[in-house]
């Protein structure tokens, strides 16, 4: 959204070099965090360093530390190779396939200005202006889902999000010449499509980590992360095959190729609402202990050697 405000507004003065400058500024953020932000207590415990340990619980239950008890010696460090998610195909499928619905996301969310001037007959000022609320509609979709995903279950909400912003994602390209009065039903299933669609990373982000045991929840959820950002280039290259394009690197979008290329879009969510569906299993109401012991029951035994 913010990226959104800087290209309608001040585009016109500081230049696409300006929006880069501008786009490098959240990274301060990680500044705030590295001040602000204690370290994870599990890992602090880990390391032997108690104290500090106790006041990253206090910070987080805004308790004093004097009331927070920890075991007088830290506990072994148990070290897991990262193989060891293979035993696990079950979270290992789910997280990954799961992951790459933001390709859909991503894919829309890259080539939406581009869109909305060829299909709107806008400028690029306007469509920025107009993705203002692109990015609105996914804040609030991410505050929806959150709650769903509490209210009904991580599976069934997923699966809600994924086919709704599957279906306002195909019906982007079906209705893009379709007007009720002067609004744009085209213009109206991207809203939808970023509602549901960023609204699900609400629910896929958290359930990557679920998943996993906790001696593997860094390596598998990271896992899941980095086979979804596959999203990040498989959603335009797939539209550059699409459209027909001879430049993967910057192709040139097409009405001719709206459709087909929302249908690909949305073909990814449908895929994530499959795999959680099918493959995935509840998490809601459960602690890590209970999940972590499901886990080791159905994780694959070796086989002991014959004398």
């Amino acid at each position: 959204m913010l990226g959104a405000l800087t290209g309608a507004y001040l585009e016109h003065y500081i230049g696409w070099r300006g929006l880069f400058a501008v786009g490098l500024l959240p990274a301060a953020l990680t500044l705030l965090i590295r001040a602000w932000v204690p370290e994870s207590p599990h890992w602090l415990i880990g390391k032997g360093r108690l104290d500090e340990a106790r006041k990253s619980l206090a910070w987080a239950l805004q308790v004093d530390p004097k009331a927070i008890d920890l075991p007088p010696v830290a506990p072994a460090v148990e070290r897991v190779p990262w193989h060891e998610l293979f035993k696990y195909p079950r979270s290992l499928v789910v997280s990954c396939l799961t992951g790459l619905t933001q390709t859909g996301s991503v894919g829309l969310t890259l080539w939406l200005t581009t869109l909305l001037v060829l299909v709107l007959k806008i400028t690029p000022a306007e469509a920025s202006f107009l993705v203002i609320w692109f990015g609105l509609a996914g804040i609030f979709g991410r505050l929806f889902c959150a709650w769903t995903s509490d209210a009904m279950g991580r599976r069934p909400s997923v699966v809600l999000s994924c086919l709704a912003a599957a279906a306002a994602t195909s019906l982007c390209g079906y209705l893009a010449d379709v007007h009720i009065g002067s609004v744009s039903m085209f213009y109206v299933m991207v809203l939808l499509s970023g509602f549901f669609g960023s609204g699900n990373y609400a629910i896929v982000g958290p359930y990557m980590a679920e998943v996993w045991p906790a001696k593997l929840r860094t390596s598998g959820m990271g896992f899941g992360y980095g086979v979804g950002n596959l999203g990040k280039f498989i959603g335009p290259a797939g539209l550059a095959v699409i459209a027909g394009s001879a430049n993967y690197v910057s192709p040139q979008a097409t009405l001719d190729a709206l459709i087909p290329a929302m249908n690909y879009f949305a073909f990814w969510f449908v895929l994530g609402a499959a795999a959680i569906w099918f493959i995935g299993f509840e998490t809601r109401g459960r602690t890590i202990e209970e999940i972590d012991s499901t886990l080791t029951a159905r994780a694959p035994r070796p086989q002991a050697r014959a004398a």
